[in-house]
């Protein structure tokens, strides 16, 4: 029987092995063969004759899908090689039915990250013939090179445009705040969400106060990106504003609140505990995790188990918040034998 393994173990290793080494030598050689066409594409000069045919080739109307890719490859190449025609060549594409050809030509514009290249990606922002996520994504990627291009597209009449404005002004801290500041009261509530969400990484009295009168926003998803960017901002300054979110119908805002108190610690506790005795059971809850979250609990568990402010916390989060409480403190306690000592 082990004779018998051990010939079909040679068997298998001697038809695994010629195996192994063909598929090894196809990737090597499939990697030279790549790093050699990237470099002959990171060529610089064309020939005239060749650029003649990869603009005709980018000017065609290709039926077939290996056409449509051999036309983004033409166009792709001229580019990199700055050829002056690429720019009216490359815009069209942009518009293509195709999402798949849109976008590798959205990639190959950032990829090149020229000046024509932003200002196509821009116009392309504004008028929205590709698809503006994917067009959002290469912009940022692209940062700080497109910066002073977005204040304007924040007073576009599309409130799209205003959205990926102001969601893409999030990586320069020192530009138009005080367009962004208007936006809080745009009347799209997308753009006003978007604006509070930038204006949450920066800071100043204008921006605290733009940012929480938007925690009554009528819409919910608002509300939730206010809770956190005033927290940030304004801190525990803001933390009996919030408090009221803690009561809010949607859970999102509720959590979001939340979050913005434990990033407050101890700082919270004067605001959390007068919301225990709240009307609303969210409100009671949402403080008590709180206060469990930032080791306000845990503190008074070990320190004071009988306190009455202890009991009303745990009436608050119910009984799995008592049972993890009295778990972590008796874990915590030292033992009798070592107290005895």
């Amino acid at each position: 029987m082990d004779a018998l393994v051990l010939r079909v173990a040679i068997l298998v290793l001697a038809l695994a092995l010629p195996a192994w080494i063909a598929l090894s030598l196809a990737v090597v050689l499939g990697r030279l063969r790549y790093d050699r066409r990237l470099r002959e594409a990171r060529v610089d000069e064309l020939r005239p004759r060749e650029a003649a045919r990869l603009i005709r080739r980018a000017r065609g109307r290709p039926r077939t899908e290996w056409g449509r890719w051999r036309r983004v490859a033409a166009l792709t190449r001229l580019a990199r090689a700055h050829d002056l025609a690429a720019p009216s060549l490359l815009h069209p594409v942009l518009a293509d039915p195709d999402p798949r050809i849109a976008t590798a030509a959205i990639r190959s514009l950032g990829d090149l990250g020229d000046e024509w290249a932003i200002e196509i990606l821009v116009a392309a922002l504004r008028s929205g013939s590709a698809p503006r996520s994917r067009i959002a994504a290469e912009l940022e990627r692209l940062a700080p090179a497109p910066g002073l291009r977005f204040a304007p597209l924040l007073r576009d009449a599309d409130p799209a445009v205003r959205f990926w404005a102001a969601t893409l002004l999030g990586s320069y801290p020192e530009l138009a705040q005080e367009n962004l500041i208007a936006l809080t009261w745009d009347r799209d509530p997308n753009v006003r969400a978007a604006a509070v969400e930038t204006l949450g990484t920066r800071s100043g009295d204008a921006v605290g106060a733009a940012t929480l009168a938007r925690l009554d926003d009528p819409a919910w998803f608002v509300r939730v990106h206010a809770a956190r960017a005033v927290g940030h901002v304004l801190g525990v300054a803001a933390a009996p504003s919030i408090s009221r979110l803690l009561a809010d119908e949607q859970w999102w805002v509720r959590s979001a609140a939340k979050d913005a108190f434990r990033g407050m610690g101890s700082d919270a506790v004067p605001v959390l505990l007068p919301v225990l005795m709240d009307a609303d059971p969210f409100a009671r809850n949402g403080a008590a995790e709180v206060l469990q979250d930032i080791g306000f609990v845990d503190a008074l568990a070990l320190e004071q188990p009988d306190s009455p402010l202890l009991e009303r916390i745990y009436e608050a989060g119910g009984e799995g918040l008592r049972d993890a409480a009295e778990h972590r403190a008796e874990a915590r306690r030292p033992s009798r034998a070592a107290r005895a000592a």
